[in-house]
C-alpha cells in the first residue's frame, strides 16, 4: 500500500482577480472566518512532519488553519499595519469575479471553478474543525511583513 497524505489549506487570502491597489476583493462575506492565512512553509512543516512519521501508513487528512481565525476586513487592517500602505476588503459578486479571474489568465473552466468554489464556501462553516494540531504558528502579519513589505518598497 502507498502512503499518502493530504494536507488542506484554508481559503486563500489572495486571489487573481485585480483590484484597484489597497483593496482585497473576494466573493466571500467580509466577516466569514479565513482560515487562508496559512504560510505555506508552515504547510510543508505539517507536510513534512506526517510523512516523517515512523507509525505514519494509509492515507491521512491533515487541515492546516493559521494561528487564528480572521473575518476579510481583519486581514485588510493586518495587511495594511504590516506593509504601511491602506488595504481594505470589498466583497463582490460572482459576475464582478469572473473578469478578474479572466484577467489573471485562467481558463473558462478554471474560472468556473473558483466561483463555483467560492459559492460553496460563502455561507459554510470550515470543514474541519480547528484544534491544537491543526492551528500553524505563523501569523499573516509575520508573513505580510516578510513576503508582502518588501514588494512594496522596492
Amino acid at each position: 500500500m502507498t502512503a499518502k497524505v493530504d494536507v488542506r489549506r484554508g481559503w486563500p487570502a489572495t486571489g487573481p482577480s485585480a483590484p484597484p491597489r489597497g483593496w482585497s476583493r473576494c466573493p466571500i462575506s467580509g466577516t466569514w472566518p479565513s482560515t487562508a492565512t496559512v504560510d505555506p512553509r508552515d504547510v510543508g512543516d505539517v507536510a513534512a512532519a506526517r510523512l516523517l512519521a515512523a507509525d505514519w501508513t494509509g492515507r491521512q487528512v491533515q487541515a492546516v488553519h493559521g494561528p487564528a481565525d480572521l473575518t476579510w476586513h481583519g486581514v485588510a487592517e493586518i495587511v495594511s499595519a504590516a506593509t504601511g500602505h491602506p488595504v481594505r476588503a470589498e466583497q463582490i459578486g460572482d459576475d464582478d469575479l469572473r473578469p478578474g479571474l479572466t484577467a489573471a489568465g485562467l481558463t473558462e473552466r478554471q474560472v468556473e471553478a473558483v466561483v463555483g468554489m467560492a459559492a460553496g464556501l460563502r455561507d459554510s462553516e470550515p470543514e474541519d474543525p480547528r484544534t491544537v494540531l491543526t492551528t500553524t504558528p505563523t501569523t499573516l502579519a509575520a508573513w505580510a511583513h516578510e513576503h508582502l513589505r518588501p514588494l512594496l518598497t522596492a
